[in-house]
C-alpha cells in the first residue's frame, strides 16, 4: 500500500516538473513553438569626412627698390660710399648721362637694395670718413750762389742764327747789369732778367721780340767769330765764364 503510494508521488512529481518545462518553453518560443531567431549585430555606418583640400601658397610679393632722395650738397659718389654699392651700378640704375647733374630732392634708385619694410628700416652703410693723405714735404728750392755760364755759341757770323746760351745750374741769379764782351770791344748787356735754377736764357744778334728764355741785341751784323773768346761778367764787371767760339 505504502510503495504504491510513493509511485503516484513520484509521478506527480514527474508530470509537475514536464508541465512547467513545457510552460517555460512556450514562453520563450512566443507561443508557437519555435525558438526566436537571433538579432543580428548592426554594423555601423561609416561616417565620410570632408578631406580639405591644399591650400595653395601666396604669392610673395615683388620687394620694392630702396629709394634715396638727393639732399643739398650730396654728391653721386658720395651717395654710393653711404650705400656700399658701386658708383657705376648707381649711375646704371638711374640712366645717368652726367654723374654730376644730379639735383637736391631728386630720387634715386638704390641698386641691389629693397625698400624697408614697416617694422624694419634699412639704414646706409656706416662709411668711415677718408683718412687724409699726408702731403709729401715740398722740395726746397736750391740755395746758395748761382752757378751761370755759357752753355753754347751757335751759328756764329750768320746773324739771323747767331745765339749765346746762358744757363744756371745754381741759385737764383739775377742778370741785371751782366754782360757778353769780346776781345773786340762788341758787348751786350742783360736788361733785369731772373734766372732760376736750370733756367737757361738765349742771346740772339739779330732784332726780335725780348721774352723771359729769349733775348735780341739789335745788331746789323754778326758779332761774333769762331776762335773768338767770349766773357761773362757779372754786374761788378767780374769775369764769371768763358768760352771759346767753335
Amino acid at each position: 500500500m505504502r510503495s504504491r503510494a510513493w509511485t503516484w508521488v513520484a509521478g506527480a512529481i514527474v508530470l509537475v516538473v514536464v508541465g512547467f518545462s513545457l510552460l517555460t518553453l512556450a514562453l520563450q518560443g512566443g507561443g508557437n513553438g519555435s525558438p526566436a531567431p537571433p538579432t543580428p549585430a548592426v554594423s555601423p555606418t561609416p561616417t565620410a569626412r570632408s578631406v580639405p583640400s591644399p591650400t595653395a601658397p601666396a604669392p610673395t610679393p615683388t620687394p620694392a627698390p630702396l629709394v634715396h632722395v638727393v639732399q643739398p650738397g650730396e654728391t653721386l659718389g658720395g651717395i654710393a660710399a653711404m650705400y656700399g654699392v658701386p658708383l657705376e651700378e648707381l649711375i646704371a640704375a638711374n640712366g645717368l648721362s652726367d654723374p654730376n647733374l644730379i639735383h637736391a630732392g631728386q630720387e634715386l634708385i638704390i641698386p641691389g637694395r629693397t625698400a624697408p619694410s614697416d617694422s624694419a628700416a634699412v639704414e646706409p652703410t656706416a662709411v668711415p670718413p677718408p683718412i687724409p693723405t699726408p702731403l709729401p714735404p715740398a722740395t726746397p728750392t736750391p740755395e746758395g750762389p748761382p752757378r751761370v755760364e755759357i752753355a753754347a755759341v751757335v751759328g756764329a757770323g750768320d746773324l739771323e742764327v747767331e745765339q749765346v746760351r746762358v744757363r744756371n745750374t745754381g741759385g737764383m741769379a739775377v742778370l741785371e747789369g751782366w754782360a757778353l764782351s769780346s776781345a773786340d770791344g762788341e758787348r751786350f748787356v742783360f736788361p733785369r732778367l731772373v734766372l732760376f735754377s736750370g733756367g737757361e736764357v738765349t742771346v740772339y744778334s739779330r732784332s726780335g721780340q725780348n721774352t723771359p728764355t729769349s733775348l735780341y741785341w739789335g745788331r746789323e751784323e754778326p758779332a761774333w767769330a769762331s776762335g773768338e773768346m767770349i766773357v761773362l761778367e757779372d754786374s761788378d764787371g767780374a769775369v764769371v765764364d768763358t768760352y771759346l767760339v767753335p
